[in-house]
């Protein structure tokens, strides 16, 4: 992972707020740039500038802007979650909605994030075909996830919680957890809230096949399995 980290009044190397974007853009794959003392007006003319870039992921929490560039592993993985809650959905007799990367924010607590994906569940009405959720409005999403192959996410989890966002998937490529809102803050949890019989564990096998052996060959073997064990 590369980290570069710029304080706006950091001396010599600070770097003028309208060249933010051109640092951001120059950025390779799997790094992160942190900038602290970042106002909530110049953290949505930053969503907007990097509206159509989706290989970024920004983090935005009291003034600290934490901007992520993609791995070309990390985006494989993100890919198949949708699969995954495609036939979770369909065999359980419910809907969803996907809004991948979907800007949540809430200027009313501060706080900003963009998951890799994100799930209404059920019910989505009021959100269908929205780019950006402002949450101070919006209802938040269901669920969340998370993928953690070049840079971590725990310490998005707070802010997840201030967004009020149900549940979060996390895989850093080699485990995967559940976290489901209790309260302010997440616990971890052995099964899934939406998924009662699903364990996190169970998913792994099926994430590693989607990568080597395909995705039609993981979404057969991950609906036999669901037809199998659902409740």
């Amino acid at each position: 992972m590369n980290t570069i980290t710029e304080h706006p009044n950091a001396g010599p190397g600070f770097i003028p707020r309208p060249q933010y974007s051109d640092l951001i853009l120059s950025l390779p794959a799997g790094a992160r740039l942190s900038l602290t003392e970042i106002s909530w007006q110049e953290y949505e003319d930053l969503l907007v500038e990097l509206d159509e870039k989706p290989h970024l992921r920004l983090t935005y929490d009291h003034g600290d802007l934490d901007i992520m560039t993609l791995s070309p592993e990390h985006e494989g993985y993100s890919r198949l979650f949708t699969h995954f809650i495609q036939i979770l959905t369909e065999e359980t007799d419910t809907d969803f909605i996907a809004l991948g990367s979907t800007t949540l924010h809430d200027h009313l607590v501060e706080s900003g994030v963009e998951a890799d994906d994100c799930y209404y569940i059920g019910e989505f009405a009021d959100v269908a075909e929205k780019k950006r959720l402002d949450l101070s409005q919006d209802p938040p999403p269901d669920l969340a996830v998370e993928i953690d192959i070049t840079n971590r996410s725990l310490g998005k989890l707070p802010i997840y919680a201030l967004l009020q966002v149900k549940e979060v998937w996390r895989f850093d490529g080699n485990e995967m957890r559940f976290y489901v809102l209790v309260g302010s803050q997440y616990v971890e949890q052995s099964t899934s809230n939406w998924f009662s019989f699903l364990a996190p564990e169970t998913l792994k096998p099926f994430l590693q096949q989607g990568r080597t052996r395909g995705i039609n060959a993981m979404r057969r073997a991950f609906r036999d399995w669901v037809q199998a064990n659902k409740k």
